[in-house]
């Protein structure tokens, strides 16, 4: 079998235990290298890399200035080296046999929640990319969620400040009755936490409906 990332054949005993054993897409080598994390002081709630001379987390003290924040902020790997380029790859040159590797970090924690909702990426982005990179890996994992958001097409947000970010109209809409999250245990997933910007606004429609709890998990912080 070839790893999915370096391409390379990997090596494996074929014996009657894992004969009929879904086979892991990367080898070890670079499943390693796609499971570290930099060294340094990070924000204890949504794990951005800090000064080492900052005391508070700039971006958490920004959004739970305007917004109601989640409960907690899960991230599988960090944005940098093999996994910003494996996020480059799967989102931009096509390479869709990449969600499976990103599944391959998820755990059992889906089970914990009511409901799961993804992100959605806009009409123009489905149709510019022909697939949605977070609802490909939750299928990639077996996991069943629910499309109880939609987007409206909006432009690109990188190289805008947090608080312009904020001042722009919130481009999410919901799908879904009152009765589908009330009281509910949700878990919000997207897949690059950068500035938090995007869950945040999410949520506070989310939050119309009165959840129990939303939880969020992404697959990479930036």
């Amino acid at each position: 079998m070839i790893c999915y990332y370096c391409h390379e054949a990997m090596q494996e005993e074929v014996d009657i235990v894992n004969l009929f054993k879904k086979r892991a897409p990367l080898c070890d080598g670079c499943r390693d290298a796609l499971s570290r994390w930099r060294a340094g002081k990070r924000c204890g709630f949504c794990h951005r890399l800090m000064q080492t001379d900052e005391t508070v987390c700039l971006d958490c003290r920004f959004l739970s200035s305007r917004f109601r924040p989640p409960e907690s902020i899960t991230c599988l790997l960090d944005y940098h080296g093999a996994v910003k380029m494996l996020f480059h790859r799967y989102k931009f040159t096509g390479d869709c046999a990449l969600a499976e590797v990103v599944a391959m970090f998820l755990d059992s924690r889906f089970r914990e929640y009511d409901v799961i909702i993804p992100i959605p990426i806009s009409k123009a982005r489905m149709e510019e990319r022909g697939y949605d990179q977070t609802t490909m890996v939750l299928e990639a994992k077996g996991v069943a969620y629910s499309p109880f958001l939609e987007t409206k097409t909006r432009s690109r947000q990188s190289g805008l400040g947090k608080a312009e970010r904020a001042r722009r109209e919130n481009p999410f809409l919901l799908n879904c009755r009152r009765e589908d999250l009330e009281g509910k245990r949700i878990l919000l997933v997207d897949d690059i936490y950068t500035t938090g910007m995007t869950v945040h606004q999410a949520m506070e429609k989310l939050y119309t409906f009165f959840p129990g709890i939303i939880d969020v998990l992404t697959f990479s912080k930036a």
